[in-house]
């Protein structure tokens, strides 16, 4: 018996084309955009300007941080150790050598500038050292070769009046100025550079060095303590800012593809009839769909392209212009190229996404449908409501659930809330064309062509919700962080001058006439403002704890009894302790400061040691660092003393000061005066604290807070009547068949510029609404365990977004329509 081998006819074979199919339709869709570049010039500039910001503000971003050469060199670690004894200094700086193959050493000095309360560092380094090379820059002249040269930097220079071949002499050694340098990975670093190995005590040494992590961890000093003062390097901290930055440009895009898919959707809705034409001829949806992603893809190309060298072309020209701002030296041509590229992958992404929409629906049009060039049908609205309803669900939840901690779960969150907001705008723009059907004849055929065509107005309003959403939650945001009148450091009428710093644990000496010469200081500032209150402040010191001496020719110091919670070694040693992470400071309760507070002492317990009115100390302790002693304090509650985090809102009383055989010293003084401090009069108290070498602190206004809510409100609403402007002409100009008739009927100018002028302001209250909703549900979701955080609602800003914004809007379109459109007696061809 013989076999028959049966082949399948030609005819049987996919009738879909194949691969010769689609590269026609590639290359027709080529073609077309070729033809058509003017009608997507929308798209194009908007996809080009994305591009080039995204490429100047990522390049932008990387340069913001400080370089990892900045503090450290080349090196991976740093340990700074103190010079106050020079046997142990150098006992931790031999143990240093052995434990590690190779060091740099770093000697300073610090001497004091006659005058101000600012030092001049005296830096021993080799500029050509191990690590320590890149912080070192030769502007002028030569480095220090020998005991009697220096270089120095700009700003020491200025201070002192010096030029290369000038004499120097502040840290008692008299040098020649031989060269200028800068550290050109941080230009705030001023100090005077001298040849390495000089001889002299320093204050401190800095060591550099590279080693694995397990064996700096396992490094001890001479006496087998670990360094008090390591640093290890970090993450890359310019990498990382312009990882953020690619984020948020990444947002961004997000605009841009909701607007592009508008673009579009426009232009499928042109090349309606050539599509019914294609696939009455046998193309597939496959094929329709094809023609349209390609479009997008070939419209991203060429905008990220043209749009990555106009960024990059722009952060040469402007990349000099920012060294002062970024405080070092700036590499044009250092950028980061895998966010770059990146930036330019997702273009294309984006463009080829935002095609996608309009491709799929525009497939799936009839064949006589499209050749009438008729737009779809609007889809049912309860669809996307329902899903706008479970993805808000989703993103509040996730929100909810991530407690301000799990970054998924916020990243999550975050997209399905504005995916939420995205699908529920077309069941807002039904429901507002159903509210205007009783309107003018203006105002109801602007809302119908809204409902329409509503995949491009859907897409806008999804674009105006998410930048008026990110302007309202910032404005909201900020406002619930920003402090009352009531809370902050320090009221508007108070000035705290220290003789110390805020943190610091030492005091200043000072001799009895030097304090009397700053008492008279103060009353004397205080005297101008209008007999203003002075209450002097009092902290308690050990006696037996030894003087501290002073850096840089400074004053010496003397400890301060603080307390907080006692951390201790493996063998049960008290090491420190701190409120907070950091050490408070008890001040004394003197008659004055009850006073002050309104305390009587009545209601002071007999064996009370400290009374707050903070939270958490219950179990606080005293460390006495000489005996190396824990003492604990009877505590009693005051709720009468201020909230205000920088006044003294602990305070020990004299006769615990007593019984523990401590000693008060002078600390600072609180001025109180009537009204609230001027700029001029603070600006007052700060020349009068330098001039002393004291400081002072006045209430934080948090400016900074209150320019990002401005520019936040000012930067949204901007971007959404950008994206309205855009949203407007498209939809107006695809209307023009429309426009045309209604000026052949009669219709004034009046009439077009009330379309215009509706289209837009509809579109702008949506969004303004929806995306302040969407806001203040991200918000209620992240606040959710401390929802009294958003009690405080920026009322104005929102007046300015939920009003303002469609009223500009709607000014604005009235004022640029009304122009009679061309050809009124003929329709254009394609």
């Amino acid at each position: 018996m013989s076999t028959v081998q049966l082949r399948a006819p030609a005819d049987d074979r996919p009738r879909t084309g194949g691969v010769p199919a689609r590269r026609a339709v590639i290359r027709w869709a080529w073609r077309l955009f070729r033809r058509e570049w003017r009608q997507q010039i929308l798209v194009l500039a908007l996809l080009t300007v994305a591009v080039a910001a995204l490429t100047a503000s990522v390049s932008l971003g990387y340069h913001v941080p400080p370089p990892r050469e900045a503090r450290f060199g080349t090196a991976d670690h740093l340990i700074r150790l103190d010079g106050s004894d020079p046997r142990k200094l150098d006992a931790d700086v031999a143990a240093a050598r052995r434990s590690f193959t190779t060091i740099e050493v770093i000697p300073h000095r610090a001497a004091a500038i006659p005058g101000s309360v600012d030092t001049v560092d005296f830096r021993a380094q080799d500029p050509h050292g191990r690590y320590g090379a890149p912080m070192l820059r030769l502007l002028e002249g030569r480095y220090p070769t020998g005991a009697g040269d220096v270089a120095v930097t700009d700003d020491v220079a200025k201070t002192f009046k010096l030029g290369i071949g000038d004499r120097f002499n502040r840290d008692g050694h008299d040098r020649t100025v031989v060269g200028l340098v800068e550290n050109p990975t941080d230009l705030l670093d001023e100090f005077a550079l001298t040849s390495p190995g000089e001889s002299g005590r320093p204050n401190s040494v800095t060591i550099l060095l590279e080693s694995s992590s397990a064996k700096f961890d396992a490094f001890r000093l001479s006496d087998g303590r670990r360094p008090p003062m390591v640093e290890s390097r970090q993450l890359d901290e310019q990498a990382f800012s312009a990882a953020v930055m690619l984020v948020l440009a990444t947002v961004g895009l997000l605009l841009v593809c909701l607007v592009a898919a508008a673009g579009f959707a426009v232009v499928a809705q042109r090349r309606l009839r050539q599509f019914g034409m294609i696939a009455a001829v046998g193309a597939t949806e496959k094929h329709l769909r094809l023609v349209m992603l390609a479009n997008g893809a070939v419209v991203g190309a060429v905008a990220a392209v043209v749009g990555a060298t106009v960024g990059v072309l722009s952060w040469i020209a402007v990349a000099p212009r920012l060294e002062t701002a970024a405080a070092h030296r700036i590499d044009r041509l250092d950028v980061p190229w895998w966010a770059i590229g990146t930036g330019i992958l997702l273009a294309v992404g984006t463009a080829t996404a935002a095609a996608w929409w309009p491709a799929r629906s525009v497939a799936r049009i009839p064949i006589v449908r499209a050749l009438a060039a008729r737009p779809p049908r609007p889809k049912p609205a309860h669809r996307s409501a329902a899903l706008a309803g479970l993805l808000v669900v989703i993103g509040f939840g996730c929100l909810v659930l991530a407690d301000q901690k799990s970054v998924p779960l916020i990243i999550v969150g975050t997209v399905a809330t504005a995916l939420g907001i995205l699908f529920i705008g077309p069941l807002a723009i039904g429901a507002l064309a159903a509210a205007g059907r009783r309107s003018p004849i203006g105002i109801r055929l602007a809302l119908r062509d809204l409902a329409r065509y509503q995949a491009r107005s859907g897409a806008a309003l999804a674009a105006i919700s998410l930048a008026v959403g990110i302007a309202a939650a910032i404005a909201v945001s900020v406002t619930a962080a920003k402090d009352t009148a009531k809370e902050g450091n320090l009221a508007a009428n108070q000035l705290l001058f220290r003789l110390g710093d805020e943190e610091t644990t030492r005091i200043p000496v000072r001799s009895a006439a030097q304090l009397q010469s700053l008492d008279a200081k103060v009353d004397e500032y205080a005297a101008s403002l209008g007999q203003a209150a002075v209450t002097p402040l009092l902290v308690a010191v050990d006696p037996a704890a030894p003087v501290e001496p002073g850096e840089g020719g400074g004053p010496a110091g003397r400890l301060v009894v603080f307390m907080g919670k006692v951390e201790r070694d493996a063998n049960g040693r008290a090491l420190s302790l701190s409120y907070s992470g950091r050490p408070l400071v008890p001040y004394v309760a003197t008659p004055a400061v009850l006073d002050r507070y309104g305390i009587k002492p009545s209601a002071i317990g007999a064996d009370t040691d400290i009374l707050t009115a903070r939270a958490g100390l219950e179990g606080s302790e005293f460390l006495n660092f000489v005996k190396r002693q824990v003492l604990y304090p009877k505590i009693q509650r005051s709720v009468d003393l201020p909230t205000y985090t920088s006044l003294p809102a602990t305070l020990i009383t004299p006769e615990a000061v007593r019984r523990l055989g401590w000693e008060t010293v002078q600390a600072g003084w609180l001025v109180e005066a009537r009204e609230p401090l001027t700029d001029k009069q603070i600006a007052a108290a700060r020349d009068m604290a330098v001039e002393t070498g004291i400081t002072m602190e006045a209430r934080d206004q948090q400016k900074s807070l209150a320019q990002l809510r401005t520019g936040a409100t000012v930067v949204g609403m901007l971007l959404a009547l950008g994206v309205l402007a855009m949203t407007v002409g498209l939809i107006r100009s695809e209307t023009a068949g429309d426009l045309r008739t209604l000026t052949a009927t009669g219709a004034a100018s009046r009439t077009r510029r009330t379309l215009t002028a509706a289209t837009a302001g509809a579109l702008a209250l949506l969004g303004a609404v929806l995306g302040t909703l969407g806001a203040y549900a991200a918000l209620i979701a992240w606040y959710f365990d401390d929802i009294g955080t958003l009690s405080r609602v920026p009322v104005a800003y929102l007046a300015v977004i939920i009003g303002g914004l469609p009223l500009a809007a709607t000014v604005a379109g009235w004022l640029l329509a009304g122009r009679e459109p061309p050809s009124l007696a003929r329709q254009p061809l394609e």
